[in-house]
This record gives C-alpha cells, sequence and structure tokens, in this order.
C-alpha cells in the first residue's frame, strides 16, 4: 500500500462516519491502525511483536521523534508545513514513551480523517480543544492500542499467556507497552470477560489504604459489556496490601460494583513499579469461581 492510496482510503471512510461522532471515528481510527500495521509488516517482513511507534512515524509523514524533557507532559505533536515532529518526555520508561507516540501519531491520523486546514504553521496538539479534549484522547488511545497491540496478535499471544495478572508483565515486555495498557488490552480482548483496575496507595497521612484510579472493562463483543459503579477506596489491611507489599499474585474475593449490582467477584492483584510509583493492577473475572478460593474470600470479605 503507498502513502497516495491510504490518503485515498481515509477520504473514502470519512464519508462513513461524522468527525462529531465518537463511535464512528473510533472504528475508522482502528481500521486505519491495522491498515499501518499490514503496511509495516510488508515493508518489514515480520508478523510478531513488537511494534514500534518509530517504526510507523514514517508511514505517516513524521519526520523525526524527539527525547526531551516535557514535565508532566507524556508527549506532544507539533504539526509543520513540512510534516509533523513528535516530542515524548524522556524522563519516562521507553514502554511508556512507546505507547505515548503511538497515541501522537493517532493524532495525525485524525487531522486526516476531520480534513481540518491547517490555521497556523505551528501547532500543539495540546491546545487544539476541537470535538473535546478528552473524546480525543480516548480515540487516540484507543488508536495506539490497536496500533502497539494489534487484536489479532495479541490474542494470539493472550491465549498462550492465559488471562490472569501474572501473564501481564511479561506481555508488556513482548509488546514493548506499560503494564497498564497491557492490563486495559487484556480486559478488552480476553475471550473470558474481565475487567481491569489500577489501585494507588493513598498519600494522606490519615488515609491508610488504596485509592480506584480506573477501571477498563470488556467491550461488548468479548462477553459482555460490564459498567463499573465502583468509586473505589479499600482500607488497610487488605489483600491489595499484600499484593503492593510483595512479589507474588495474590487472589482474593472483593465486593465490586458492576452493572449497578454490587456482589463478591474472584480477583487476582500484583504490585508494579517502584518506590512513590508503585501501584496495584487487579483483574476481575465476573464469571469465574474458585471453590478452593472460598475461605481466603471469606476473610477478605470485611476489607474488600
Amino acid at each position: 500500500m503507498n502513502m497516495h492510496s491510504s490518503d485515498n482510503r481515509s477520504a473514502g471512510l470519512i464519508q462513513a462516519a461524522s468527525p462529531t461522532d465518537p463511535e464512528g471515528l473510533k472504528s475508522l481510527l482502528i481500521r486505519r491502525a491495522g491498515e499501518l500495521v499490514n503496511q509495516l509488516i510488508a515493508c518489514a517482513g515480520r508478523h510478531d511483536p513488537p511494534f514500534l511507534a518509530e517504526e510507523f512515524a514514517r508511514l505517516q509523514n513524521i519526520k523525526r521523534i524527539e527525547k526531551t524533557d516535557l514535565g508532566e507532559t507524556d508527549a506532544m505533536l507539533l504539526r509543520l508545513a513540512e510534516g509533523y515532529v513528535i516530542r515524548v518526555n524522556s524522563n519516562h520508561h521507553p514502554f511508556r514513551q512507546n505507547f505515548s507516540c503511538a497515541h501522537e501519531i493517532g493524532h495525525t491520523v485524525l487531522h486526516e480523517l476531520e480534513r481540518r486546514p491547517s490555521v497556523d504553521e505551528l501547532e500543539l496538539r495540546a491546545l487544539d480543544l476541537n470535538m473535546g479534549r478528552r473524546t480525543k484522547e480516548r480515540l487516540c488511545d484507543a488508536f495506539a492500542a490497536e496500533l502497539l497491540m494489534p487484536e489479532p496478535v495479541f490474542r494470539r499471544y493472550l491465549l498462550r499467556f492465559g488471562a490472569s495478572v501474572s501473564s501481564i508483565e511479561g506481555l508488556s515486555g513482548i509488546f514493548k507497552v506499560s503494564v497498564p495498557a497491557v492490563a486495559i488490552r487484556v480486559s478488552q480482548i480476553s475471550e473470558e470477560p474481565c475487567v481491569a483496575v489500577l489501585w494507588r496507595k493513598c498519600q494522606k497521612p490519615r488515609s491508610k489504604g488504596f485509592q480506584l484510579i480506573w477501571t477498563s472493562t470488556p467491550s461488548s463483543q468479548h462477553g459482555g459489556d460490564y459498567r463499573t459503579e465502583e468509586r473505589g477506596y479499600v482500607r488497610d489491611p487488605s489483600a491489595l496490601l499484600r499484593a503492593y507489599q510483595g512479589s507474588c499474585v495474590i487472589k482474593s474475593f472483593k465486593a465490586f460494583g458492576l452493572d449497578s449490582h454490587k456482589k463478591r467477584y474472584y480477583m487476582e492483584s500484583k504490585g508494579f513499579g517502584r518506590d512513590s510509583a508503585r501501584y496495584v493492577i487487579s483483574l476481575i473475572f465476573p464469571q469465574r469461581y474458585s471453590m478452593g478460593l472460598e475461605s481466603q474470600g471469606r476473610k477478605d470479605h470485611a476489607n474488600g
């Protein structure tokens, strides 16, 4: 596929969905990510991960990727007359940089699909609030996930490793993306429905426990569309504390709100990161029951 034919395809795709329709745009972005993956596979002659953002950059007229100190910002996209430049935070882990760059590549595809004329020679994506910044960020995260962890490839590896929190670190190393990004992808693609949760230790002196930061639920085509009602805070001691303090997978049962119904679900948790950056990832399996863990579940119930 040459870039000219790719541009024609994007022009045709935009007729199928309005730029104000997030779900329509998400489908187009994921389809475009698949096209870029196929193009890279054809050029590189390999089908296995990792798929790196820098390999896709030249396919989207990105002239260079600059690593620099961006403070609290992950990355930013500069749009110049001759093409794009990505600046990525040099202080972040290379796996996080990889996803951040792929996210910015997603913004270049959004520019194609929206067909917006450039107002200035230089455009900072962070200042472009058209369509709603939060919506754009979610769309570009979905694009980055498909670009770096293509569904057919990721599914094959997930079947080999198994849907478990113990598999996440290995998959992270294979696909060169962060542990949280892999956890989200597992929840999206796993044949067995699961909900991914990221917890962080509360930093306030009087708050001894864990705060729920985000949840990622299965998509409807993969075992059900779960909606989480959780706004969680878990007090110490708990299964989360054991996961945070140790290096093993902690299996437990936790009361969790899914689809407006709160009940106890089987949960696996593991701590990742170091020092102040340490966090806990949990995978909750709504349809999994383990009789061998019932006694442990009763112990954790009061702390869950």
